[in-house]
């Protein structure tokens, strides 16, 4: 699976990650009061802020990714907050889970999966192959 993801770059992984995120957090916050009587949880201005910062995280990893000096210095920072996302969702997700309906926990599990998948994508697209000791 490495060698599969070692051959896409990483500035191709991380805007994989904006277009994956993207319609999430405009969905979030164009139907946050639907999703949250449909979701359960805490309600409607808590979609609509994930929402927000999801696509503010978006259009900064699409910037990120546009500019090759920029991705370098701040690879580790973005990989270090998709993690940070991801935790965050699992420990929110463990807070509303006596009001969180089916899809609740859907919206969460896909707020942790998705960031420890591109965390994990990009560390293997940005790290060399190891070559054999002995050729």
């Amino acid at each position: 699976m490495k060698n599969f993801v070692r051959q896409f770059s990483v500035k191709q992984i991380v805007l994989s990650d904006v277009f994956l995120s993207t319609p999430l957090a405009l969905a979030l916050i164009l139907a946050a009061e639907p999703i949250a009587q449909l979701a359960g949880g805490p309600g409607a201005t808590f979609y609509l802020v994930v929402g927000i910062v999801m696509l503010l995280w978006c259009v900064d990893m699409a910037a990120m990714a546009m500019n090759a000096r920029w991705l370098e210095k701040y690879f580790n920072l973005m990989m270090v907050v998709d993690v940070s996302w991801a935790l965050l969702s699992f420990a929110l997700m463990l807070w509303f889970a006596e009001s969180l309906q089916a899809l609740g926990w859907v919206l969460f599990a896909v707020n942790i999966l998705v960031p420890l998948d591109m965390a994990w994508m990009k560390r293997v697209a940005g790290s060399k192959p190891l070559e054999p000791a002995f050729s």
